[in-house]
């Protein structure tokens, strides 16, 4: 079972009192189960303040199994569900601030001194926006034994109020022989990704922007999410692929706004594509909830070419349309196709954001994409008047083996184990990231450690024995996709191992840019 990967929101299960009796009895006489926000917990998606906002619900479960007492009349033995309440938020609470059931008179519940306790639960209500906005109550199905599924069915718009659901991992927690934990950690994930648009122009002309849109993206479906008391939870997506799934997302822009040309001197700034603001100084539009989807659900169809050999699409195929005009032009439109990518494993993720990036350039318009974090931080460098924009690293899946992290006397580094390739006849390690500024600085890589026995290139550089290889940065260039190849220098050496180290050349000044590219501090060996 594949298990999301970001953690979000963890609470604590904690113990009141001490144990002082080993005995017999049914639970412990002292020791109530209680829940709490663990320390430095993750922002929801909608709510700016996080999720310590007082009414802030989850729906909680505790199926106990293996149990061989009694408990409200339960036989011996059996498995039944301990509980099935709310947990609601209320920042002056004496003690603990999570409460079962009413908050003014909450519900408390005992740890068992035998069986297994499987915690588990989802978001019901996200306080920030009020009990009829972000309520989930009404739309997601409850769940009990035997059924062992929660149905979601929600149509997301634009326009609608969204719903940041958030859900759990089932955590067991054996207490035969050993008593009772001090805490328990449960991570939520996130059931939907997210999606935002950023615009720009680089071209000599004036660029209105009357609207984009997200013409036929699928926009509603139903989620499942099946939990099993030993193999935890499984979630199955939605994947729309016909027109009758799809809803349309109309756009937010209110007034067009105009891009200056590139010797203007409000040239270079960015835009958000939904709502036409300024968003230069932040790098990041506002992004909008999403159902995860294949590239294949966002694949146009083709109703024809025309006589420009041109595809033509269907009115119902999923496209991003831009309507725009040339200073001193009539208005245009053009619409785009959701750009692909290798290897990508689909085209919106759960639990991150999918950015997509518009440029005006002469002639032509460019569109590409990246994936983010749902927490996501820049870390720019600045030097001079300038600073390094990149996304980071990331070896492609297949041209290696990812080993544990390490220490040695050189740091902490993720290892990178290259593989034999039956296309390249060698072995080789394979990594795209993007850098966007400065323009036209030179990107330098070289390796450390046993460098002469490695070659390292970036593609349109040249290929350098000893590590050592550059390219100018380009944003037109694929977006700004510069793709790193790693393999050995003649035959390979077992137990080689070289690091890798980033820079950037601008007029006379060269800076480091690890952080901004490497942050995982890769080793390469060869095995």
């Amino acid at each position: 079972m594949k298990k999301s990967g970001i953690i979000l929101f963890a609470f604590a299960l904690m113990t009141l009192g001490c144990v002082k009796d080993k005995g017999f009895e049914a639970v412990y006489a002292d020791e109530y189960i209680s829940l709490d926000a663990a320390p430095g917990a993750t922002k929801g998606f909608l709510n700016t303040n996080g999720l310590l906002v007082d009414g802030t619900k989850f729906q909680m479960f505790d199926y106990l199994s293996g149990y061989n007492g009694t408990i409200s009349g339960h036989s011996l033995g059996a498995e039944f569900e301990y509980f099935s309440n709310t947990l609601t938020y209320k920042s002056d609470a004496t003690g603990w601030k999570w409460l079962f059931g009413n908050v003014a008179s909450p519900d408390s519940y005992k740890w068992t001194r035998t069986g297994t306790h499987h915690f588990f639960g989802w978001m019901l209500k996200d306080a920030t926006g009020g009990a009829s906005d972000l309520q989930s109550d009404t739309f997601f199905s409850t769940w009990t034994p035997g059924t062992k599924s929660l149905t979601v069915a929600k149509t997301l718009t634009i326009d609608s109020p969204q719903y940041d659901f958030l859900y759990s991992d089932v955590i067991p927690v054996d207490v035969i022989g050993d008593g009772i934990p001090s805490s328990v950690a449960i991570p939520m994930s996130h059931l939907f990704g997210a999606i935002g648009i950023t615009v720009k122009n680089t071209s000599d002309l004036d660029i209105v922007v009357n609207s984009i849109r997200l013409k036929n993206f699928p926009a509603s479906g139903t989620a499942t999410l099946t939990y099993d008391m030993e193999d935890g939870v499984n979630v199955a997506h939605p994947n729309p692929t016909s027109a009758g799934m799809y809803s349309y997302w109309d756009n937010q822009i209110t007034t067009p706004f105009t891009l200056y040309n590139k010797d203007h001197a409000q040239a270079g700034k960015t835009y958000d594509g939904l709502t036409g603001t300024d968003i230069t100084s932040t790098g990041q539009p506002q992004f909008k909830l999403a159902w995860p989807m294949t590239f294949g659900a966002l694949e146009p169809i083709k109703d024809h070419d025309d006589d420009d050999g041109n595809p033509v699409w269907t009115s119902s195929s999923p496209l991003i349309e831009v309507n725009y005009s040339e200073a001193g032009g009539s208005a245009g439109s053009t619409t785009f196709r959701f750009p692909k990518a290798d290897n990508a494993k689909a085209a919106i993720s759960a639990g991150k954001k999918t950015q997509l990036n518009l440029t005006f350039a002469n002639k032509q318009v460019i569109l590409s994409y990246d994936y983010l974090p749902w927490d996501y931080k820049e870390f720019p460098m600045a030097f001079e008047e300038d600073a390094i924009s990149t996304t980071q690293l990331k070896f492609t899946e297949n041209t290696f083996i990812s080993l544990p992290k390490v220490t040695d006397a050189s740091g902490k580094h993720d290892v990178i184990q290259l593989t034999a390739s039956s296309t390249e006849g060698s072995y080789i390690a394979k990594g795209t990231f993007k850098a966007y500024t400065p323009v036209n600085a030179r990107l330098i890589v070289t390796l450390g450690g046993n460098g002469e026995d490695f070659e390292v290139s970036l593609d349109s550089g040249d290929t350098q024995t000893g590590g050592n290889s550059s390219i100018t940065i380009d944003p037109h260039r694929d977006g700004g996709l510069i793709s790193l190849r790693i393999k050995p220098h003649g035959t390979p050496k077992s137990g080689s191992k070289c690091y890798l180290h980033f820079s950037v050349l601008n007029g006379n000044r060269e800076s480091d840019a690890d952080t901004e590219i490497n942050r995982d501090n890769y080793m390469i060996v060869i095995p």
